[in-house]
């Protein structure tokens, strides 16, 4: 059971990384896409480090607001799955229980939780530290 639980966190895991390059590829679409604006913040005043983690914020922004809804989402599936035995066996008297048994553990939530976050902060990291060089630097102003 506890090798079956490691495979599908893996495949999840694999899964939610290439799930993140939806993430990095928003916010370097989004950096190239506001250079203008870029540009309007320098006449402003940001120094290319504000204007970093203006980008890096809105992609941790993204990476927490789909962990807490992921989450919420999969706690309530969890719960209904015990309340109401959503997924049940067949009714043919060979099963012991009637529903598929899931358990809720707080540990392996944190555990989901945090890996969640940091591929998150990963993904939104790169396209601000490399391809933002290219708009950020002080001879594009």
């Amino acid at each position: 059971m506890q090798s079956e639980k490691w495979a599908a966190y893996l495949i999840l895991v694999f899964i939610l990384v290439i799930a993140s390059f939806n993430i990095l590829s928003s916010l370097s679409m989004l950096i190239i896409d506001k250079k203008e604006d870029i540009l309007i913040l320098r006449s402003m005043g940001a120094d290319s480090k504000t204007i970093g983690q203006i980008f890096l914020f809105e992609g941790w922004m993204i990476s927490i607001v789909g962990a807490v809804t992921g989450t919420l989402l999969g706690l309530a599936l969890c719960w209904f799955q015990i309340t109401f035995e959503i997924i049940s066996f067949p009714d043919n008297g060979t099963f012991l229980i009637t529903g598929y048994p899931v358990e809720i553990v707080f540990t392996d939530i944190i555990f989901i939780l945090g890996v969640v976050l940091l591929i998150g902060f990963f993904a939104s990291w790169y396209p601000i530290k490399f391809i933002s060089q290219k708009y950020l630097t002080d001879k594009n102003i």
